[in-house]
Formats: C-alpha cells, structure tokens, sequence
C-alpha cells in the first residue's frame, strides 16, 4: 500500500494522470487481497477514497467521489471504537463530503463534513501533531458553509479553528504556508461580507507570509500566488488604490508563469488573473486591460477540455468581460458575444448545480443591457426570464437571493419604462420590496437597494410615460424620453464574476502510522 500512497503523492506533485490510476489500481488490489480484520484495513480504504477524491477533482466525475465517501464510510465503520486512526478517518471523511457539497451545493453534505470534523478535533488530544491538520480542514468546511448561507457565526468559526491551526503548528512545519494562507481566505471572505479592511489587511498578511515560506518550485506556490492577487483585487475594489490592483495582476501574472502548461490549474490561474485585468479596467476605462481580460479568459477556455466541470464559469467570466467591453464602446458585437458565451454556460450546466442561478442572473444581465442599448423587447423579456429562473432555483436564506432579486427588479422597471405596463413597475416594486427585506441591516448594498425600491414605488404614484413613442420603430433608439432614468447610479448590482480561486489548500491527512 506504501507504493499506491506514492504514486498518489507523485500525481500530487506533479499532476501525472497515470500516476492517480496506478494508486487506484494498487489500493483496489491491496483491499481485495487483505482480511476485513486486519490491522490496516480501515488505513487502505481511506487511501484509496482518497485517491478516488483526487480522480474527482481532476475529471468532475461524481461517481468518484461517491465511491470516495463510500470507501471512507466503510472504514468508520471498521474501526474499532478509540482507535487511534479515528480522528484520521473522520476527518478523510469530511473532507469528501466537503469537496461533493462543493460541486452538488447540497447543506447537508457541508454539516455531515462539519460533524465528521468536529468529531476528529474532539477525538484529537492535545499536543498530537495532527491537530493542527484536522483545525484546519474543519475551518475550511465552516468557511464552505459561510460562502453557501452568508451566516457570520460560520466564518467567525472557521477564523477561530484555523487561527488555532496556526498557533499550534510548529516553525518550519511544511504545511504551516498553506495553512496561513488559508487563514488568509477566510479573513478575505469575511471581509467581502462586512467591509472591514482590518479583515483583507490580515488576509493579505497571511497570503504574505504563506509565500514567504514556500520554496520555489514547491507544487502550492502558483495557488498561493494566485490567491494573494485575488485579496490585493478585493481591496482594491474597496479602496480604489490602483497599487493594490497593480499587485493582484503581478501576482496572478506570477501564479501563471510558475504553473506548466498542462497542470489543471492553469486555466483557474488564467481566468482570475483576467478578473484583475478587468477590474484596472473598470477603474481606468484602458482598453487595453479589457482586451488583456478577454485574452487570457479565452486561453483559459482553449485549456479546458469539453465536458469539464470548470468550462460553463470560464465561459461565464468571458461573457462577463465582453459584456464590460461593450459597456466601454457600444459596440454590438460585443453584448452579442458576451450572451453566445453565457448562454453555453448555463447550457453546460446540469439542474440541480449551486452555480446554475448565478450564471442565469448574468446571463439575463447581459440580455438587460443589449435592451437598453437596442430597444429590442425581446432582450428585455430574456433578461426577466432568466432572472426569474435563477430567483426560482435559490433557496431562501442563500445569500445572493436579494441580489438575483434586485436584478429582477430592474429588468421589470425597464420594460415598464418603455410600455408603461403597471404590472412591470408592480413586479419590479414586489421584487425589491423582497430584496430589502432580506438584505441584513449594515450590508453595503442595502441603500442602493433601498433607493431602488423607493425609485418604483414613485412610479406606481407617477402619471409615467413609456419610453418609446408610437411612431418610433421597436428597435429604434433614436427616440427617447426628455425626462431621466427613475433608477439611481448603482441600481443594477449584478453579481460579479464568479472568481475561480482555490482558497483552502486542503491536505489529506493520513493516520498516525505509515500506510
């Protein structure tokens, strides 16, 4: 079993396909020629599950990681009851529940993950040098949750037990740099909650040191560069520095070079670093940066192999780009093919899938903006479509709820301004009252909100007019009302793009003894 924990180990380093096939093959092997009580039997069907997890994160089949969370299932159940490989295999386990709430968005695959986590830290004593390990995988699966539900208490939790991680790990510890900079993350996320610049200044501090630990060549330093770019982004959003975007597109610039052309990385790397490009963009309006974003989006899209579980954000990212670009120019080709790529994304995307509603509100964001550049009723009809579809597949309680339904809202608002059909602005006025009420009191998109909300319900009140005039072409923009738009500057709060970073660094942690 030594050699399959190997080749594992290997395809780790070195991203080798055939090295995670021989793993599973070997461990298959060993567990089919070993005695259901033997010693090592519960060791060698956690390794193989893992193995199984890594075939997952690399093809997106879940039948892998089914048979993962299957393999490691069965091991808790052969292991004798204050065994030492306990806290290991709980936490293995949680560790394949996490990765498959991750792709299915499914809250009781995160709690099981929490719960079998929980149980390693508990069943871990003191001073054991897997502690730190298992405070770490269980932050990671708190801060999962928090990305899912945007309930605070979860963040905190996660910042708490990988603080705790940090603390206990020894100077020079190997996996001190990842576990730092997933503390970073966490700080990060939470920061994109509150706003709180303490929180990003310490997530850039940790992603600082996590690199300064971490050799050159070492197989994390792309992800850590990657992800350091991604906090100096964030901030730069909050403060319009342009040093810290300057550092984002450095860093991911760097993520790119360090990582080989055929790691299956790359294309994540890519398509983040066009974020930063399109971020400097928005802030300076150099076209250049623009073309920089699409550039590299489309390099990242050419890597991806059809069928990958990845390709339906990446086309996402690169509609969302187009889209910017079009904003910029007016250019028509551009909005035309920011939807062609939104569309193929929400297509390649199977129901059920937690990213499905995000890709329908952009998708219906773009499709609001070509209605407003053409006129064409039919863009603007998409656009309530989709966005009804995505306010639809969202829970209550998920965080971008009242964002899908502020969108909703605007794209009605704009129909009602070209018809003057009053069920429009009452749809509009409906779907924003419902967003105020679930933005949290503090949420900085909650006076943009609020404004809104108040815009349509003068309109209910107001002898309005349609935008176009009778004699006017459908299509036409050449006519349009004296008086200005009922929405304020920031009404469309449109989800961003869905940034593709890799935050938790997660190891598998293998039981005390050798295996």
């Amino acid at each position: 079993m030594d050699m399959a924990v190997g080749y594992r180990e290997r395809y780790d380093s070195f991203g080798e396909a055939d090295d995670l096939q021989e793993a599973i093959s070997m461990g298959e092997r060993a567990i089919a020629t070993t005695a259901v009580g033997h010693a090592e039997f519960q060791v060698l069907l956690t390794n193989l599950g893992n193995s199984f997890l890594r075939r997952f994160e690399r093809t997106g089949d879940l039948n892998d990681l089914d048979i993962a969370i299957q393999n490691q299932q069965r091991a808790v159940q052969v292991t004798p009851d204050a065994h030492p490989d306990f806290p290991a295999i709980f936490s293995n386990l949680g560790n394949s529940f996490l990765r498959r709430f991750e792709r299915t968005g499914d809250l009781d695959d995160v709690s099981n993950a929490i719960q079998y986590q929980q149980c390693a830290v508990q069943l871990t004593p003191d001073g054991h040098a897997d502690l730190p390990a298992m405070l770490n995988n269980l932050g990671g699966s708190f801060l999962r949750r928090f990305e899912r539900t945007g309930d605070l208490d979860d963040v905190s939790n996660a910042i708490q037990n990988q603080k705790r991680a940090v603390q206990l790990i020894p100077d020079g510890h190997t996996h001190l740099a990842a576990m730092l900079d997933n503390l970073g993350s966490s700080f990060l996320s939470r920061f994109k909650c509150t706003g709180d610049l303490e929180d990003i200044s310490n997530a850039i501090q940790n992603q600082r040191r996590a690199i300064q630990l971490t050799p050159e060549g070492h197989p994390l330093l792309p992800a850590m560069f990657n992800n350091l770019g991604h906090s100096f982004l964030r901030r730069f959003e909050r403060t319009g520095d342009l040093s810290d975007v300057a550092d984002a597109i450095q860093n991911q610039q760097r993520a790119v070079q360090v990582t080989p052309h055929e790691h299956a990385n790359l294309p994540v790397w890519l398509i983040n670093l066009g974020n930063s490009y399109l971020g400097r963009f928005e802030r300076t309006g150099d076209l250049d940066d623009v073309s920089n974003a699409i550039q590299n989006e489309q390099r990242a899209i050419q890597l991806i192999p059809d069928g990958h579980p990845l390709l339906p954000a990446l086309l996402n990212n690169l509609g969302n780009s187009f889209l910017r670009r079009f904003k910029s120019t007016g250019d028509l080709d551009n909005v035309s093919n920011a939807i062609q790529n939104q569309q193929r994304a929400v297509q390649l995307t199977p129901d059920g899938h937690a990213e499905l509603p995000a890709l329908l509100n952009n998708l219906g964001s773009s499709f609001s903006r070509r209605f407003e550049r053409t006129g064409d009723l039919v863009d603007v009809s998409n656009a309530i479509q989709n966005q009804q579809r995505a306010v639809q597949l969202t829970s209550d309680g998920h965080a971008n709820l009242p964002v899908w339904l502020n969108n909703l809202g605007n794209s009605y608002l704009s129909r009602f301004e070209w018809t003057g059909d009053l069920d429009d602005v009452s749809n509009a006025v409906d779907n924003q009252q419902r967003a105020v009420q679930l933005t949290p009191d503090g949420h900085v998109n909650l006076p943009a909100r609020l404004t809104n909300l108040r815009l349509n319900v003068s309109s209910l009140r107001t002898d309005w007019r349609p935008r176009r005039c009778v004699s006017c072409n459908p299509k036409s923009t050449a006519c349009r009302p004296t008086h200005p738009r009922r929405t304020c500057p920031f009404a469309s709060h449109t989800q961003p793009s869905r940034t593709l970073v890799f935050p938790s660094l997660r190891t598998d942690w293998r039981p005390g003894r050798s295996c």
